[in-house]
């Protein structure tokens, strides 16, 4: 009971740094006072700035004392989240959520998509299935070129995985011109292992849909609130799913029908 207490309890976290890596872009370290469990990838934390907001974010990489966290200014909360330096004082509930729950076999090769500021668990999740052996190739497509870093400056232990970049307006000469997804259907997709999607739901609608006979993994964006599966905003459509507990990552074929359901486009 102690450990349910601790992990839906806020506690103080102190900020390390907090600094602007691209347009509207951040990266925030935390060091926290205490941690009931180590984080696993697409683990969340909710981040309480005082007297604003609580925001949902996963976690972007862990050293065994500091969190980081990648997140993108959206509304007044982040818009708060960005103003605070070294040393100021954040709330923080967690980990939450049940990570990824996969098991990929030694020297596996997978293929993770990112659209946007979906990018954000990835590092972590490379960092990860690195000691296990895994291989992951990154698609990463962003609308504009102002929202691209260099992730191997702030993630070092992503060097080695292989990045391809889609830019939507085109200006980045050294990837993909066009979206995430015009650059998946240049890959063959067939010589993954397995493949993992995170993003806007519109684009892991067209990834569910097109990709279903290799039923890849689909990390889902919704609304969360209390992040402990009580307030039921995070229930997934046309299930007995909550994002908050029992995700954010399912399988395709769990959560097919609630993208289906979502009146969304690419």
């Amino acid at each position: 009971m102690n450990y349910m207490v601790g992990k839906y309890s806020v506690r103080p976290a102190k900020v390390v740094s907090n600094i602007e890596i691209a347009k509207d872009i951040y990266i925030l370290e935390l060091e926290p006072l205490h941690l009931h469990e180590i984080p696993q990838p697409f683990n969340f934390f909710m981040i309480w700035v005082p007297r604003v907001d609580e925001i949902p974010l996963c976690i972007a990489d862990f050293d065994g004392r500091k969190l980081k966290f990648l997140y993108k200014i959206r509304g007044d909360g982040t818009k708060a989240l960005a103003k605070h330096y070294k040393d100021m004082m954040v709330g923080i509930k967690g980990p939450l959520g049940k990570g990824v729950n996969i098991r990929p076999t030694l020297n596996s090769k997978w293929l993770v998509i990112a659209g946007g500021i979906g990018i954000a668990p990835i590092p972590y999740l490379i960092k990860t299935w690195k000691n296990y052996g895994i291989n992951i190739d990154l698609l990463w497509g962003v609308k504009t070129m102002d929202e691209i870093f260099n992730i191997y400056n702030f993630f070092p232990s992503s060097v080695g995985s292989k990045i391809i970049l889609a830019t939507e307006d085109c200006r980045y000469k050294n990837g993909y011109c066009g979206t995430v997804v015009d650059a998946l259907r240049c890959i063959d997709v067939k010589e993954y292992n397995g493949i993992i999607a995170i993003g806007p739901n519109s684009m892991l609608k067209i990834i569910c849909l097109e990709l279903y006979e290799l039923n890849p993994y689909i990390a889902l964006e919704t609304m969360v609130k209390c992040g402990m599966g009580i307030c039921g905003s995070c229930y997934i459509k046309a299930s007995d799913k909550l994002l908050c507990t029992d995700g954010p990552v399912f399988s395709c074929s769990e959560v097919i029908e609630h993208l289906r359901s979502s009146n969304i486009n690419y």
